[in-house]
């Protein structure tokens, strides 16, 4: 039986990958919210969903008459927006709380990360703004599944502030001992398109990942792959982290936001649990030495 997906979200990164794995589906048909007047890239990618065969809505989530038709005979909600407090909290509730009346029986939220149900309150804006949204979207009754991935394995990716291939540094907090989940954009993609149409899966956190590195072990797959020493660099321990976020949070909010991401990292506080990496035995997840090989050209 086949079921309809909205996407909201649909022209960003993630979210354009997931509309595309889930037009490759023949039990989804898929509706997208679109921004109307969209151009550039933006509207580039939104052209070639809609030529592969997604709806449209034109809307955005601070229109709620938008939010209504785009609703509208909806199996599941995909959200994989984007952007501060009116968009991550007013505009997922609002989609939500719309879904709700029309009948949307499941929605998965735009929490793509770190385990954000573990962090210290207050600690992380962005954390911070999605647990405040899932809260209230818990309270709706409606089903709700929680996608954690971990980082994306791109932040490792050549070009990276965090590993220079050209040098031979890998920078980071810490000891660089604490493995932490990493996935590509693409298997995330992949999963959730997966994940939305999957009537067994329950409510809750929905955890998986394609790798589980430290910053120490990341070093020693670049050494092998490349043929280079890598020097390791940490920047300090967890006390001088915590006092930079502090500096940061007046002058440099986003910066801040970008430390409180490598704070968890550090102590593993966010760590994922309970993986269900091979739920699908047909869905293989890239692991980093494959994904390091691809981007190097080997």
């Amino acid at each position: 039986m086949k079921q309809t997906i909205l996407v909201a979200g649909a022209t960003g990164m993630l979210g354009s990958r997931i509309a595309h794995h889930l037009l490759e589906r023949e039990d989804a048909i898929v509706r997208l919210l679109l921004r109307p007047g969209l151009e550039g890239k933006k509207r580039a990618t939104a052209d070639e969903l809609v030529t592969r065969g997604a709806e449209v809505i034109e809307g955005d989530l601070a229109d709620h008459a938008s939010l209504d038709r785009a609703t509208r005979g909806v199996d599941v909600i995909v959200s994989a927006v984007q952007g501060g407090t009116d968009a991550i909290v007013d505009g997922q509730v609002a989609l939500a709380e719309t879904g709700k009346r029309n009948g949307v029986r499941r929605i998965l939220p735009s929490d793509f990360g770190l385990d954000l149900f573990k962090a210290t309150p207050g600690e992380h804006p962005a954390f911070n703004a999605r647990a405040t949204a899932d809260k209230v979207i818990e309270g709706l009754g409606i089903e709700h599944i929680h996608m954690l991935q971990g980082a994306f394995m791109g932040m490792l990716q050549p070009g990276s502030p965090l590993i220079d291939y050209d040098k031979g540094t890998v920078t980071f907090w810490g000891d660089g001992k604490q493995p932490i989940e990493l996935t590509t954009v693409e298997d995330t993609a992949r999963m959730t398109a997966r994940v939305a149409l999957d009537r067994d899966v329950p409510s809750g956190k929905f955890a998986f990942a394609g790798d589980r590195l430290s910053f120490q072990q990341v070093a020693d797959i670049a050494q092998t792959q490349t043929g280079k020493t890598f020097k390791r660099h940490s920047l300090g321990n967890e006390q001088q982290l915590r006092s930079a976020m502090k500096e940061m949070a007046a002058s440099d909010p986003g910066r801040a936001i970008m430390l409180a991401y490598q704070l968890y990292m550090l102590n593993g506080q966010t760590s994922l649990d309970d993986l269900q990496s091979d739920r699908y035995p047909d869905l293989r997840l890239q692991n980093y030495t494959s994904f390091l090989a691809e981007q190097l050209g080997d």
